[in-house]
């Protein structure tokens, strides 16, 4: 029994829980590669390949983990038909016990018949005797044969006669007694065989729901190996086109060169572009009133002992809050996005991004010029803390930034 310890079934559920979190935060990053490729391309391509190796390395260990629960779960089987044997064991001798008893009790009744007409010759002779005691006839009646030998045969049969009733009555009540203590001890057996039997199907009971445990821990292993899986997928198929985007970018460079000029700019594109986000780092607003519930950074996976990165923060609020802009800029996605809920992203020049999660509705469309503290939508529910609540990004060239640093305090 002190095998079957594994992996516990709280840690899978606090990965699990995290696994839910880290899948939320990063499919928004992918669209976001997609979206701010010109910026840096190469790095982002570097830093997806990176990223397909730490959960390439994640699911092995997911692998790992599965197998060793597949063992357990042997080991448990192997314990539980072990047990199953010796309750059948176990039930085999309570019934011959049973079967023993039942013979011992046909066999005191047998004896108690006997008794009984036993007791009724004695009576019956008793009567005879007092009979005799009354008339004073009793010493005639000896006296009455035709010699003294037939009188002395008498006497001797009379005694014989009395000393077999007491042998037979003396021999049927030691028979009743050794036969009643053999009850009570099988009694006894019975008894502790069914305490036994009692604790072997406690036993039984406790194996059966740690197979289920193991179960359900090999569901929740499978479960989250399934999601690395898509997960692992779903960065190659970025990290592939990603590759044909910088493809496509370093061809495009390249007939940009061999012309004289570029299209001239709109005037809004020129006011975002020179937004001087930079500058106004420790002094934006929030984009919603709450709390940080989940930090910004590098975190370690509690089951696996990796790195895993967290490129946003997680702001607890009520749901329906008004989400705002937390500066001007351009909206170059707003729709619903696979895992994230809805979506919106709104570029500020130079290469500054800010992501906005997990919104129950959006209010603008994708491509409009907004202003600082536009409200974009309001907040909808957060898989990864489990409530309502904003999840917030602020990139530059494609590189997270802690928005903890460029919120006001």
């Amino acid at each position: 029994m002190k095998e079957v310890q594994g992996v516990r079934g709280s840690e899978i559920k606090r990965h699990y829980n995290f696994l839910s979190h880290y899948l939320v935060v990063f499919l928004p990053f992918i669209f976001f590669l997609l979206t701010a490729y010109a910026e840096n391309p190469h790095e982002q391509y570097k830093q997806i390949q990176k990223d397909l190796k730490s959960h390439k390395k994640k699911l092995e260990s997911v692998k790992k983990a599965e197998k060793s629960v597949i063992e357990e779960l042997k080991k448990t089987n192997a314990e539980l038909n072990e047990i199953e044997n010796q309750l059948t064991l176990q039930r085999g001798k309570i019934k011959k016990i049973q079967g023993n008893i039942s013979a011992l009790q046909v066999d005191i009744n047998r004896n108690k018949e006997n008794l009984n007409l036993q007791n009724n010759l004695l009576k019956k002779r008793l009567r005879v005797l007092q009979k005799m005691s009354k008339t004073n006839d009793a010493l005639l009646i000896l006296m009455s044969g035709e010699d003294i030998s037939q009188t002395v045969r008498s006497l001797r049969y009379i005694s014989d006669i009395s000393t077999y009733d007491q042998k037979l009555i003396t021999k049927y009540k030691e028979t009743v007694n050794i036969l009643s203590e053999k009850q009570n001890n099988l009694k006894k057996l019975h008894s502790e065989l069914k305490t036994e039997e009692e604790k072997l199907s406690r036993l039984e009971t406790s194996l059966k729901e740690k197979k289920k445990e193991r179960e359900t821990l090999l569901v929740s292993v499978r479960k989250e190996k399934k999601n690395y899986e898509k997960m692992i997928k779903e960065l190659q198929e970025a990290s592939n086109r990603l590759l044909r985007i910088i493809q496509e970018s370093e061809r495009r460079e390249s007939e940009l060169r061999k012309k004289k000029g570029a299209k001239p700019k709109t005037k809004e594109e020129e006011t975002v572009e020179d937004s001087g986000f930079a500058r106004l780092k420790g002094r934006l607003p929030w984009p919603v009133n709450g709390t940080v519930a989940i930090q910004y950074g590098t975190q370690i996976d509690p089951l696996f002992n990796l790195p895993v990165f967290r490129s946003g923060i997680h702001i607890k609020a009520s749901n329906g809050t008004p989400v705002k802009a937390v500066h001007e800029g351009k909206v170059v996605f707003a729709d619903e996005f696979k895992g994230y809920g809805q979506l919106v992203i709104i570029s500020h020049g130079s290469g500054y991004h800010t992501l906005y999660g997990n919104l129950s509705k959006i209010f603008l469309k994708n491509g409009v010029i907004i202003k600082e503290h536009t409200t974009i939508g309001e907040v909808g529910e957060s898989n990864a803390i489990g409530a309502s609540g904003l999840y917030f990004e602020i990139r530059y060239k494609g590189k997270p930034l802690d928005p903890q640093q460029w919120l006001k305090k």
